[in-house]
């Protein structure tokens, strides 16, 4: 398995090109009762059952990520924009035509509302990923043990990022301090490897939740995470002075530990 060593953040697009084609008639909702390790795993997009137009966004994200022109070339082809008319041309020549009732929204496969989500998302799952992966390295994770969920976009309308990180902490059965914190400037400051980034992505708090351990966590969330160094880690009361880092985790025993406490936590509640 691809994911059970660290790797460089660079390796975000070999993380997006591995995954498998999976090919769905599920809608978001039906896509959150998968296994999470197979969504890890596989590139889909609700509603989308033709196996080229997934490799064709799944190929054409990896070059938005690690965009390489042959010489001479210009390197526009990989933007968004281009990306998403690529998109719309494949459509065009395969006749796919919107229910009338659905076209120009989210259902629509060919609107630029439904595109540019499923470009800006698998762009963003495939960085959140890559650099997951980066900071399982031991060093990484003694020097930077812990990081902070900030904002990174803004949004008209956003989302109670505050109330998720109280409710994603309580969640974990770890009262505040441990592992995870609030300051008193409102920061979000949690371990890397604390069951609490289980849960700030979890659909099983949060509607909109992607079920991924990373940034973005959410739908067109607008949040990311950036590290805190061990000084601060331990200033604030994560980690006591000279504390080991967390330990490495690969995705799978990451998945594996948070099913195992959820059910732990929910037999002591019954």
């Amino acid at each position: 398995m691809i994911f059970e060593q660290p790797t460089n953040l660079s390796e975000a697009v070999k993380v997006l090109l591995a995954k498998d084609l999976m090919p769905t008639e599920l809608d978001s909702a039906g896509i959150r009762e998968l296994d999470a390790a197979l969504r890890t795993q596989s590139f889909f997009s609700a509603q989308t059952t033709n196996d080229y137009l997934l490799q064709t966004y799944r190929d054409r994200i990896a070059a938005i990520l690690h965009p390489v022109a042959a010489e001479g070339q210009a390197t526009t082809d990989f933007s968004p924009a281009y990306v998403r008319q690529a998109i719309k041309d494949l459509l065009a020549e395969i006749g796919y035509q919107p229910a009338p009732d659905e076209a120009g929204t989210l259902q629509d496969l060919s609107s630029d509302a439904r595109i540019n989500l499923v470009i800006k998302t698998n762009t963003q799952l495939a960085q959140g990923q890559g650099l997951w992966i980066a900071n399982q390295n031991p060093a990484i994770l003694d020097e930077w043990p812990a990081q902070e969920l900030f904002r990174a976009e803004s949004r008209e309308k956003p989302r109670k990022w505050l109330e998720r990180w109280r409710l994603a902490g309580d969640s974990t059965g770890d009262p505040i301090g441990t592992g995870w914190t609030i300051t008193p400037d409102e920061r979000l400051i949690a371990l890397k490897n604390h069951d609490i980034w289980n849960w700030i992505g979890s659909s099983e708090l949060f509607d909109d939740a992607l079920d991924v351990i990373w940034p973005p966590f959410a739908f067109n969330s607008g949040m990311w995470v950036r590290d805190v160094d061990r000084a601060e880690t331990e200033n604030i009361g994560l980690l006591d002075k000279g504390e080991a880092a967390p330990q490495p985790m690969d995705i799978v025993a990451a998945l594996k530990a948070f099913v195992e406490k959820r059910s732990a936590l929910e037999k002591e509640a019954a």
